[in-house]
């Protein structure tokens, strides 16, 4: 079983080309006697990956399947192929298989090409010796011919079971010794009296039987198997229950079963009733009392009258029925008998008789001696004499006070059911298919519905009229699938969306009727408002999964960013310690500038805070924003000179006054600007316009920056949102600073909004803020944040030649500083190409590189270095803010030898070099 993995002819996968390839164990032959088993199967086989996708199949099977391409079943999923009623079995034979076992099931699954095909299938794992890989092996067996035959016949069987219990003869089938009744047709039971056989011994069903010799003749056909054939043949019975026994004449046959084996198994008896005819001989040439007594035991009533309409004689059951004894009717009239609402169309029908002689049936109410009424039916003709001549008339009476009953039942059950049908929350209707001349379904009409189904479609007065009639633009799915359903009879279940009434339903179309109708029956409800609520749901989900992303990035961005101006504090402190007054000025201005960064950084966070918390006041006063801006302009110059960028500002000569707090104002635009230096290449333009448009001042900060996707454009204001994390921009960012922008424009009664025109198109900012008709001026300082001491570092090692990168000119100096005072030669650089310049003409021990930088970033520095055959045996020391476990593999993988997180600590650098001055 297990080199069934073999790519067969007919294979359109690689679910086996570890076999097949060059690669495959070498001294292994080919597994041809699996293969030629595999494809000479004359059942449908097929390899399945372990999770149920078809990997391969033999060319019987294809030819069993009607597949003309195998390459357009190749790979999808097996039980995809089976209608929704095989399902469960499916689930159940591929968990079999799965655990061990093996899985068997039948059922219908059509061909490819529509046929109906029915399948002995069993499932088992196929385990591959080489690669030790499981897969599924399934034998699927055709066996539609055995199904059809079997249906034909349970149909044959059907229809001689149907002959048998319509048969004019009366019939039974007796099975074993004691004669159980097994088979009873109607005819049977008509004349035993409609008792309750099947399951019954013969003896104890038919006890009045006993001791007439019947029993004795059915002991004798069972013991001799000789059949036996009686003519004739009187026997008394009772034909109603709490009746007196009846004689009837039979012609009847008593015939011995067999098995296969020819054992005899039980007794077929069938006959002919020949009562009536033997009873109507009786009347020929028996006497006047003869024919009265055999009347008086009829199981209906029978009554005779004269021409005067009185009676003449009454059966037993007629006086029963009507609850008289005796001769209490004799002489009585039909009036006296005939309840008031029946009796002018009884005399009215008596009078036809009378006239014309035909005989007539009515339905009646009798009138019984206690003033009860009883329904009847009595079949009523003339009785004449040898001549012709009219004497009177009979009447059989049959009571029909349980068929009226029954009626009564019935009426009940339909209100019953016309309530329920009614009270349903869901909708339900019945449906007829309307096809055309091929007999494919094209539509449908509304025969009936509940109450609640016009809430559920909105479609009134729908009852008679057709689905396109109704809504002319409805989509195929609904006629092609409930049109499947009347011609299948198989029912189906399903959520599907019909967009032309704008609604979700949740439907069960069944058949309804008889088999062969062309109704349906659907049970359905309107889900289009949960199906709103799940989309809402999984929106919902998103944006907390998005919002949960962007406070990740924005935990590890924070980290990152705190630790870029650690590393050049950390460095100049042990500078400070180390060179002594000679050095601190240098080393003082380079802490200033990143404690500032740090504090606007922590001003920033707090801002945040303090606006989500509802905590942050506005110092509004009157303030000329042409001052707001020059001070903006002022503070972000160091970033707009550091990226040698142009400033272009544009403001109007006049004054523009606005009711703001300068200071928070001052912070957008600066926000702003330093947004533009930050992601705007080398040497760009940025431009600061206001200008007045009505009653709103009008700032905008335009640059010729990397700018922003159509597709981020939306939530660039939005808290913690970057566009992307560009290891070659290097300056970072919280993603917090836009969103501060957006908050306190929004404070101040104005908006901001976003342009771009895509990437490396340049960005547009605008805010618009609301302006006064005269404003005074106030300026408000920023404290400074002071110095904060910091640890001794210790001295690496002395000797070694160490090449410093970092985009970061004070954190490359310090390190620099720091490594020159242990008594190392150093260089530094600030970008990937000035490295490769630089060890061409000094060549490095160790270097340090930082990771994120412009032009060429570390890991392509470091790949580069290793390509240089000289510097092949170089210790490579990423330096980055970035320090997960995945920044720590691209690292090694980039050739790094060592990994150290900003702010590097002093004691790690010496250690690392002490390593490589002890191994020197």
């Amino acid at each position: 079983m297990n080199d069934l993995s073999v790519r067969p002819l007919s294979v359109s996968d690689d679910a086996i080309k570890g076999l097949m390839s060059d690669d495959a164990p070498s001294g292994l032959p080919l597994p041809t006697l699996a293969t030629q088993l595999f494809e000479s199967s004359p059942d449908c086989v097929k390899l399945l990956s372990s999770d149920g996708r078809v990997l391969s199949m033999n060319v019987n099977g294809q030819c069993a399947m009607e597949i003309d391409d195998f390459a357009a079943v190749a790979g999808a999923t097996w039980k995809s192929f089976w209608p929704l009623e095989a399902q469960a079995s499916i689930d159940a034979a591929l968990a079999a298989a799965i655990g061990g076992g093996t899985g068997h099931f039948q059922a219908m699954c059509p061909t490819a090409k529509g046929t109906p095909k029915w399948w002995d299938v069993l499932v088992t794992v196929a385990a591959n010796p080489f690669d030790g890989s499981r897969n599924l092996l399934v034998v699927s067996r055709d066996i539609t011919a055995s199904e059809l035959a079997a249906r034909e016949l349970r149909a044959a069987n059907e229809r001689l079971a149907e002959v048998f219990r319509q048969a004019p003869a009366f019939m039974c089938v007796l099975r074993g010794p004691d004669h159980v009744f097994d088979m009873v047709n109607d005819r049977y039971l008509q004349l035993v009296g409609n008792r309750d056989l099947v399951g019954r011994p013969v003896r104890a069903a038919l006890p009045e039987v006993g001791g007439q010799g019947f029993f004795e003749l059915l002991d004798a056909v069972y013991r001799s198997g000789e059949p036996f054939v009686g003519h004739d043949m009187p026997v008394m019975l009772q034909r109603q229950p709490g009746t007196p026994l009846e004689q009837c004449f039979i012609d009847i046959v008593h015939s011995a079963l067999r098995d296969a084996d020819g054992r005899i198994t039980g007794v077929l008896v069938h006959g002919v009733d020949q009562t009536h005819r033997r009873l109507a001989e009786m009347a020929l040439y028996q006497s006047r009392e003869r024919f009265e007594k055999i009347v008086s035991q009829a199981a209906t009533g029978v009554v005779e009258m004269d021409m005067a309409g009185r009676i003449t004689f009454a059966n037993r059951r007629y006086y029963d029925m009507l609850g008289y004894a005796g001769d209490e009717l004799i002489g009585a009239t039909a009036a006296d008998v005939t309840a008031p609402d029946s009796l002018q169309a009884t005399l009215d029908a008596v009078s036809r008789l009378m006239a014309d002689g035909e005989g007539f049936v009515i339905d009646k109410h009798y009138l019984r001696k206690d003033g009860s009424l009883m329904p009847a039916t009595s079949s009523v003709n003339a009785l004449r004499g040898p001549a012709g001549e009219f004497q009177g008339l009979v009447a059989i009476v049959l009571d029909t006070t349980a068929s009226e009953r029954a009626d009564r039942d019935l009426r009940a059950s339909e209100d019953r059911y016309r309530t329920l049908f009614d009270s349903m929350d869901q909708g339900f209707c019945v449906i007829e298919m309307i096809a055309d001349d091929t007999g494919r379904p094209v539509d449908y009409r509304f025969v009936e519905m509940n109450r609640m189904f016009e809430q559920h479609t909105g479609l009134a007065n729908a009852t008679g009229r057709t689905a396109k009639e109704l809504v002319p633009t409805l989509d195929d799915f609904w006629v092609d699938t409930y049109g499947r359903v009347a011609l299948t009879g198989v029912a189906a279940r399903f959520e599907n969306e019909a967009p032309a009434l704008g609604r979700w339903f949740d439907v069960y179309a069944t058949p309804f009727d008889a088999p062969g109708s062309r109704r349906v029956g659907l049970l359905f409800t309107d889900i289009t408002a949960r199906k709103a609520a799940n989309q809402r749901l999984r929106r919902l989900a998103a944006d907390l999964s998005e919002a949960d992303r962007r406070k990740t990035e924005f935990l590890a961005t924070l980290a990152h960013e705190l630790r870029n101006p650690l590393a050049p504090i950390r460095s100049g402190l042990a500078v400070m310690r180390m060179g002594g007054d000679r050095v601190v000025p240098k080393v003082r201005e380079v802490m200033e500038r990143q404690v500032e960064h740090m504090v606007h950084l922590i001003d920033d966070l707090l801002d945040i805070a303090r606006i989500s918390g509802g905590k942050l006041e506005l110092r509004k006063g009157r303030a000329d924003l042409r001052k707001v801006l020059s001070s903006a302009v002022e503070t972000s110059q160091p970033s707009i000179e550091a990226g040698r960028h142009v400033l272009a500002v544009d403001m109007a000569e006049e004054a523009m006054f606005a009711d703001v707090d300068a200071v928070r104002i001052a912070q957008v635009v600066s926000n702003l600007l330093n947004n533009a230096a930050k992601y705007t290449p080398p040497g760009g333009l940025i431009r600061l316009a206001m200008d007045r448009e009505g009653g709103e001042a009008v700032i905008s900060v335009t640059d010729t920056g990397v700018g922003i996707p159509a597709e981020s454009i939306g939530g660039v204001f939005d808290m913690f949102s970057q566009v992307s994390r560009h290891l070659d921009l290097a300056q970072g960012g919280l993603g917090i600073g836009l969103s501060l922008v957006r908050r306190l424009v929004e404070m101040h009664g104005g908006q901001v909004t976003a342009r771009s025109d895509g990437i490396d198109a340049g960005s547009h900012f605008t805010v618009r803020l609301p302006l006064l008709d005269a404003a005074a001026a106030v300026d408000t300082a920023r404290a400074e944040a002071g110095e904060r001491p910091a640890g001794a570092a210790a001295l690496p090692m002395p000797g070694l030649n160490v090449l410093v990168v970092d985009d970061n000119v004070d954190a490359a100096q310090t390190l620099a500083m720091i490594l020159e005072l242990g008594g190392h030669a150093t260089r530094v650089a600030h970008n990937g190409v000035e490295a490769m310049a630089a060890v061409r003409e000094f060549t490095p021990h160790v270097a340090f590189l930082d990771i994120g930088m412009p032009e060429m970033n570390g890991y392509e520095t470091a790949l580069a270095m290793r390509q240089l055959p000289g510097l092949r045996g170089v210790r490579l020391v990423a330096l980055t803010g970035w320090g997960t476990e995945t920044d720590r593999n691209r690292s090694t993988e980039a050739g790094f030898d060592e990994h150290l997180t900003k702010p590097v600590q002093a004691a790690d650098v010496q250690a690392i070099l002490a390593g490589i001055d002890a191994g020197a």
